[in-house]
């Protein structure tokens, strides 16, 4: 009598198909997860934000200075896009760069990000006073890098100093308290 009669075991068929049906959910589900991390990414850049013009709007209440916020390029200069990081600093000189011996709180990296500020007046940054009142208005709108994925979120500085961010719990690319179109990659 064969010993191997009664053994159970895959067929080279059942295995192909077993295969074949996980590589096409793995290629349903990888754009899924794609969008997801990209999502997730330009949220946690915007929290970033909210939380270094909070702090800003903090110090400037508690040391009764001016502190400002705003993307710099390489060589320190504000910028109101194509920033490489995000600061909170005391600029003394007046000169909308960070200088040597300025006082610097916070630096953030700004990678695989895109962020350009709105504010009034046309200035490239952003102040608070030593009443803790923004000195201008704006918004910072933050988005992926990645020019198929439009996709946006802002964080918004009202005059009175209070941040907020924005939301589209609906994803039809509109600010759900402000009604705004927050479109990314339109040039």
């Amino acid at each position: 009598m064969n010993r191997y009669a009664n053994t159970r075991a895959f067929t080279l068929l059942e295995l192909i198909i077993t295969l074949a049906i996980a590589a096409i959910l793995l290629v349903i589900a990888t754009p899924s997860f794609t969008n997801f991390t990209q999502k997730r990414a330009v949220s946690q850049k915007t929290v970033q934000v909210r939380s270094a013009l909070e702090l800003a709007r903090g110090l400037a209440i508690s040391q009764k200075q001016v502190w400002k916020v705003c993307t710099v390029n390489a060589l320190n200069a504000c910028v109101k896009e194509d920033g490489v990081r995000l600061l909170v600093f005391r600029d003394d000189n007046l000169d909308n760069s960070f200088s040597v011996g300025e006082s610097l709180q916070q630096e953030i990296d700004i990678n695989a990000i895109q962020m350009e500020l709105a504010a009034s007046f046309g200035v490239n940054y952003i102040r608070f006073s030593a009443t803790g009142e923004a000195m201008e208005s704006g918004s910072y709108e933050v988005c992926s890098s990645n020019q198929n994925f439009d996709y946006g979120r802002r964080a918004i500085i009202f005059r009175s100093g209070r941040v907020r961010l924005s939301s589209d719990s609906d994803a039809d690319g509109y600010d759900d308290n402000g009604g705004v179109k927050i479109e990314c990659h339109t040039s």
